[in-house]
């Protein structure tokens, strides 16, 4: 516990007040001021919660980016909304013109409510953000923005110009690096989520790094989170199908195991991994397989021989093979709350850990 420092602070408060008196506003404080905390909202993933500390930072950029397919959208509309269950406002830029008003009911989100915009250009999208951040600055209850995705992004360079033509080099780059110098400086309260993909690296130490993100490095500066979602194997289950006439059972693939790690984390301890299943199948993370990872980490979950068991809060003993203990997590509510609880406990008090070191 640190020893209270009543003239050292005094006497940094009067050296604050002092400037902000002769600049005429308030640009110095104390960096104990409550709105410096770090405030954390929750995605859809218990996974991505713990290896950021318990979720994406306010008044920050997050980019996801990696394999195609492995859920990027899906966090980023989840995260939208929770937070839309919360109470507050969202928007959505979808220069790919692929948001499903279905889908993002079925993550549990209130497309009625959701800010959108099918951008004519990069310019446009720019515009957008910079006049979202201005009125949350002014009070609107504006918290997540998702930008779905940097790749489909073009320029108004490039919309103008015949494709036959040769264009300039890294027009893309270079607006993402003029625009983020002004959002992330006007920007206080507004979560800006980037999804992004990877390409091949054709120029120079392409033998070191093979795959770069689209946008140019801009946005790998000022992100405050950079999480990549990497495919380390399949799911299948056996299904019927038809071969030749005939019904046959095979393994068919239903989803992908996905490794995600913080290639960057400025808010807590950066590299930790983690991973879970992405049900391709319904569109969404498989809860349950997150919560036998997290759980066997933390060790509420023990795995006997080749069944999962679990002592509940009331004493009993589950002890399943995967698909029932599966089954049991997901149409029992309150043992799922009971582990969803104790993994959320586990995270917040390794992230207070974290910022405590």
């Amino acid at each position: 516990m640190k020893k209270k420092r009543t003239h050292q602070r005094s006497a940094a408060l009067e050296i604050a007040n002092v400037i902000n008196s002769g600049l005429g506003k308030p640009v110095l404080r104390l960096a104990s001021d409550p709105e410096l905390k770090i405030v954390r909202i929750p995605t859809p993933s218990l996974t991505i919660n713990r290896i950021t500390g318990g979720g994406f930072s306010l008044g920050r950029h997050v980019e996801l980016f990696g394999d195609p397919s492995v859920g990027k959208s899906v966090i980023a509309m989840g995260t939208m909304a929770l937070s839309q269950q919360r109470g507050n406002i969202c928007a959505l830029i979808d220069p790919e013109g692929v948001f499903d008003p279905e889908w993002f009911t079925h993550l549990g989100g209130y497309p009625e409510e959701l800010v959108y915009q099918r951008p004519d250009d990069a310019e446009d999208v720019i515009g957008s953000l910079r006049m979202l951040s201005e009125m949350a600055i002014k009070g609107a209850p504006l918290e997540v923005v998702t930008i779905d995705s940097i790749s489909a992004m073009v320029t108004k360079e490039q919309v103008e110009k015949d494709p036959r033509e040769e264009e300039r080099v890294a027009s893309q780059a270079r607006m993402m690096s003029r625009a983020l110098r002004v959002l992330t400086t006007r920007n206080k309260k507004v979560l800006f989520i980037w999804t992004n993909q990877l390409r091949s690296n054709i120029g120079f130490g392409s033998q070191f790094q093979p795959n770069v993100t689209t946008g140019g490095r801009a946005l790998g500066f000022y992100a405050t989170t950079r999480i990549e979602f990497k495919k380390t194997g399949q799911v299948t289950k056996p299904k019927q199908r038809a071969v030749k006439g005939k019904l046959e059972k095979k393994e068919v693939k239903t989803g992908d195991w996905i490794q995600v790690r913080a290639e960057k984390e400025k808010s807590t301890r950066p590299y930790q991994q983690g991973a879970y299943i992405f049900d391709s199948d319904k569109g969404e993370l498989d809860l349950a397989s997150e919560i036998i990872q997290l759980g066997l980490e933390d060790g509420f979950i023990e795995r006997v021989g080749n069944k999962y068991e679990y002592e509940s809060i009331d004493g009993e003993i589950i002890r399943e093979f995967e698909k029932a203990f599966k089954a049991r997590i997901m149409d029992d509510l309150e043992i799922q709350g009971e582990m969803v609880d104790a993994i959320t406990d586990t995270t917040h008090q390794m992230s207070r850990m974290d910022s405590e070191e």
